[in-house]
C-alpha cells in the first residue's frame, strides 16, 4: 500500500488542482456506480483487489486535497442504497463497514492505534473468518423474528423477511432458556452459500441452460432478492452471526461473550479465537489462509476485532468504519489475464465445451493456462474471443473458469462459432434446441470421449480402480489396434490382458500385480457407485445414489419407467429420458452384459420403501477424523442407504458427529454445541447391533 500511496502523492505534486479535483469526481462516479452493480445487481464488473484499489486512490486524493468531503462520497458511505424492488427498512442502527488492510504494517498499525487510545495493560482482539456473502440484519422483537433487512446504504436496506425465513441457521423464535432478553434485538451477520450448495446451483443452471453464477457471494446475493421465496429456499443458504445492533450490549460485555450468547440463542456463529499480539493476530491469519481452499464455504479475509465493548466505545468509529476493527484480506482468488486463443474440448459424455487458452497466471495459489467457458451461450453472452483481456476465478479444488470480460484487447478477435464436427474425431456435431451444450455424434469411437469416460469408471468416487491413472488409460487407449491391451470400452477393463505389459518401461511386477488386485477390488464397489460409473448423462453422485436406493438394483433401474423414475426428488423429465435412453442403446446393453459375464455386478440392496428403522435414518450426520476399518466415504455411503444424511460441516442441526483420530474444527465445533459425538468403535458396534453392517446378497438373477 505503501508505493501506491507514494505514486498517488507524486501525481498530486505535479498536478493542478482543476486536474486533481476532476480525478477525484472521476473515482466517485466510477466507484458508485461499482457499488450499485456490486450490491443492488449483485454484478460487478471489476474484482475486490481493483475496488480497494481505486477506493484507496480516492482516500488519499480526498486527504491531500484537504477540502471538506461531501457526505456522499465512496469512502463516507456504505454499500449502496437499496433498490426499489423491495420495501425498503431502516436499521435501528447503522451497519458500518470494515476497513481492508494487505500487509503486516497495516495490522501493526491497527494494534498501535488501538493500544494508543485504550488505557489497558493486555489489550484482547478477536480473530474471525470474513465470510464472503451478504449482510443482514435481523430485527428481534420480544424474542420473535420480525423483520430482515440487507445492508443496504448501512442505515436503510431491503426488506427479505420472507426469503430469511428460509433459511434453517436462522431461528424465527430466540431460544433463550428464560434468559432475559431486550424487548427489541437487532443479529447482524452474514448469509451465504456452500461451495458445494454452489456447484449444485450452476450445474443446474448449467443444465437448463441458464447464465451461470460467478461465485458463491453472488449465487447467494441473488437468492436472498428472490422475488419467490420458495425459489431461495431450493438454493439452500446458510448465516453466520457476527454481531448485534440494539440491544446487543444487554447481552455481553465483550465480541467473544455476545457470540456465545447468539450461539445459545440458535445462531450457528463460527470458530474465533482470542489473542494479544500482532504476531498472534497474523499467524492466526496464516493458519486460516492455509485452510481457505478446504472450508466447505468461501472466506476472503480475516476480521480483527477489539474483544472488549467499553474498548470498542472507547475508539469509536468515523462515517464509513468502526476504528477497533479490520479486516485482513487475503490475496485475491479473482485475476486478470490475456486470452490467446478459444479452443474446444470434449468430455465422457461427448459434450463439447469451449475454453480460453491464456496466458499463465496465479490464482488460488495455483498456476493455470486453461479456464472454461461453460458452453457457447454463456461465451457469447460474456463475448470473451481471443486477446481480450478476462477475469478468471478458482475456488479451492474447483476448475478456473472465466467470470468476465475485463477489457477488449488489441486485434481482438472474430465471436468463436460452434464447432460443425467434433475436434477430436471429426464425427457431426449435435445440439437439443432445448439445450446450450453441443455434442460430439461419434460416441465411444471418439477417443477423446472414451478417454474421459474411462478416467471416470476408475476414479476414487467410481470403481476406485486407483492403480489405473490417466496416463495408462492415455495408453491404453492410443495402443495399436493389433494391442492385447487396446482399450474400445469400459467393459474391456475386466478383460484386459495386463500381463501383457510384461517388459513395457514403467511396468515391473509390483505394479502389474497392484492393477489385477485393483480391478479384482472394485468388483465389490456398492450399487450407486456402479450407476455413477456408468457415465449416464446428468447423472451425478447424489442421482446416482438416489437411483440404488429407490430401486434396490440394477435390473429395477433398467426396467423403471420414465414416471418411476421422475418420482425421485433428484429426477425431472430430461433426466429420466437421458437414464431411459441409455439403458436402451445397444451399446450399452452390451456393455452391461460384459461386466456380468466378467463377474462385475453389483449387490442388491434393500430399497427405500422397504428400509427398517435404524439409530441413523433421517438424521444429520458428519464424519471427521481418519477412520481405520473405512474410508470416511464407504462410512458415509454406508449411512445414505439407512436413510442418513451426511454433511459437511456441524451447526445445531448436527445430530451426531463420527470423530475419528485428527479430528479438528468440526469436533471443537460439535462439542461447543453440545453436538453427540461418537468414535469409530461406537460406530461399528451400532451398525453390528442392528445388524445392518453389509448389504444382503442378490435375492434374484435376472439376466439382460
Amino acid at each position: 500500500m505503501g508505493s501506491s500511496v507514494e505514486k498517488v502523492s507524486q501525481i498530486i505534486a505535479e498536478t493542478d488542482q482543476d486536474a486533481l479535483k476532476q480525478r477525484i469526481n472521476v473515482l466517485r462516479t466510477e466507484l458508485t456506480e461499482h457499488n450499485y452493480r456490486y450490491y443492488i445487481l449483485d454484478a460487478p464488473m471489476i474484482t475486490d483487489a481493483e475496488y480497494d484499489r481505486l477506493l484507496r486512490e480516492l482516500t488519499t486524493l480526498e486527504t491531500e486535497l484537504a477540502e471538506p468531503v461531501p457526505a456522499d462520497s465512496p469512502t463516507q458511505t456504505v454499500g449502496a442504497p437499496p433498490s426499489s424492488t423491495f420495501q425498503s427498512r431502516k436499521h435501528g442502527e447503522q451497519l458500518l463497514s470494515l476497513k481492508d488492510v494487505f500487509d503486516k504494517d497495516a495490522v501493526e498499525s491497527f494494534v498501535q492505534r488501538c493500544k494508543k487510545e485504550v488505557i489497558d495493560d493486555e489489550l484482547h482482539f478477536i480473530v474471525e473468518p470474513k465470510v464472503d456473502g451478504l449482510a443482514v440484519n435481523l430485527r428481534y422483537e420480544q424474542g420473535v423474528l420480525t423483520v430482515a433487512a440487507t445492508r443496504g446504504d448501512g442505515t436503510t436496506g431491503e426488506d427479505v423477511t420472507d426469503n430469511v425465513r428460509t433459511i434453517s441457521d436462522i431461528p424465527w423464535q430466540l431460544n433463550t432458556d428464560g434468559f432475559p432478553v431486550p424487548d427489541v434485538l437487532e443479529v447482524r451477520g452474514e448469509v451465504y452459500m456452500s461451495k458445494q450448495a454452489f456447484a449444485e446451483l450452476n450445474e443446474r443452471q448449467d443444465t437448463e441452460g441458464l447464465v451461470l453464477f460467478a461465485n458463491p457471494r453472488n449465487a447467494a446475493a441473488g437468492s436472498l432478492r428472490q422475488l419467490n421465496a420458495k425459489v431461495t429456499a431450493k438454493r439452500r443458504l446458510c448465516f453466520f452471526a457476527y454481531g448485534a445492533g440494539i440491544g446487543g450490549r444487554v447481552l455481553a460485555s465483550s465480541q467473544s461473550s455476545l457470540l456465545e450468547r447468539l450461539n445459545s440463542f440458535g445462531f450457528a456463529v463460527q470458530e474465533t479465537v482470542l489473542v494479544n499480539s500482532v504476531n498472534a493476530l497474523l499467524d492466526r491469519y496464516q493458519v486460516l489462509l492455509e485452510k481457505r481452499s478446504v472450508m466447505p464455504y468461501e472466506i476472503d479475509g480475516v476480521v480483527y476485532k477489539l474483544d472488549e465493548f467499553l474498548s470498542q466505545d472507547t475508539i469509536g468509529a468515523d462515517a464509513r468504519y468502526p476504528r477497533w476493527a479490520v479486516a485482513h484480506k487475503f490475496p485475491a482468488e479473482e485475476v486478470e489475464t490475456t486470452v490467446k486463443e478459444i479452443i474446444w474440448q470434449v468430455g465422457r459424455t461427448g459434450k463439447i465445451t469451449p475454453v480460453a487458452d491464456m496466458e499463465p497466471v496465479k490464482v488460488g495459489g495455483v498456476t493455470v493456462s486453461r479456464a472454461t467457458l461453460h458452453n457457447l451461450q454463456e461465451m457469447t453472452r460474456k463475448d470473451i474471443r481471443a486477446n481480450d483481456k478476462v477475469v478468471i476465478r478458482r475456488a479451492g479444488d474447483v476448475i478456473p473458469e472465466v467470470v468476465r470480460l475485463y477489457e477488449f484487447g488489441n486485434n481482438r478477435g472474430l465471436p468463436s462459432s460452434a464447432p460443425k464436427k467434433c475436434p477430436v474425431c471429426n464425427a457431426h456435431s449435435e445440439r437439443n434446441e432445448l439445450e446450450a451444450d453441443i455434442y460430439c455424434s461419434g460416441g465411444l469411437s471418439c477417443s477423446a470421449q472414451l478417454k474421459q469416460r474411462l478416467k471416470h469408471f476408475v476414479s476414487r468416487g467410481c470403481m476406485d480402480i486407483d492403480s489405473m491413472g490417466a496416463k495408462l488409460i492415455e495408453m491404453l487407449v492410443d495402443e495399436p489396434g493389433d494391442s492385447k491391451l487396446k482399450l474400445y470400452s469400459i467393459d474391456q477393463i475386466y478383460r484386459i490382458d495386463f500381463d501383457a505389459l510384461v517388459g513395457r518401461k514403467g511396468f515391473g511386477e509390483k505394479k502389474i500385480s497392484a492393477l489385477k488386485k485393483a480391478v479384482e477390488a472394485s468388483k465389490a464397489r456398492p450399487l450407486s457407485k456402479f450407476i455413477f460409473a456408468l457415465g449416464i448423462r446428468q447423472v451425478g453422485e447424489v442421482t446416482a445414489f438416489s437411483l440404488a436406493k429407490r430401486f434396490g438394483c440394477i435390473e429395477r433401474v433398467r426396467d423403471a419407467s420414465l414416471e418411476e423414475l421422475q418420482s425421485i426428488e433428484d429426477v425431472g423429465p430430461e433426466v429420466a429420458k437421458s437414464i431411459k435412453s441409455f439403458f436402451e442403446e445397444d451399446h450399452n446393453i452390451r456393455v452391461l452384459e460384459s461386466f456380468r459375464t466378467n463377474g462385475l455386478w453389483p449387490k442388491e440392496i434393500e430399497a427405500t420403501s422397504n428400509l427398517v428403522d435404524n439409530p441413523f435414518k433421517g438424521k444429520t450426520i458428519v464424519v471427521t477424523g481418519t477412520l481405520e476399518k473405512m474410508s470416511r466415504s464407504d462410512a458415509k455411503e454406508r449411512l445414505r442407504s439407512l436413510g442418513a444424511k451426511p454433511a459437511g460441516s456441524v451447526s445445531k442441526n448436527t445430530d451426531l458427529v463420527i470423530a475419528g483420530p485428527g479430528a479438528g474444527s468440526k469436533l471443537d465445533q460439535a462439542n461447543k454445541l453440545g453436538v453427540k459425538v461418537i468414535d469409530e468403535t461406537e460406530f461399528l458396534s451400532l451398525l453390528e447391533e442392528e445388524q445392518i453392517s453389509e448389504p444382503e446378497e442378490p435375492k434374484q438373477d435376472v439376466l439382460l
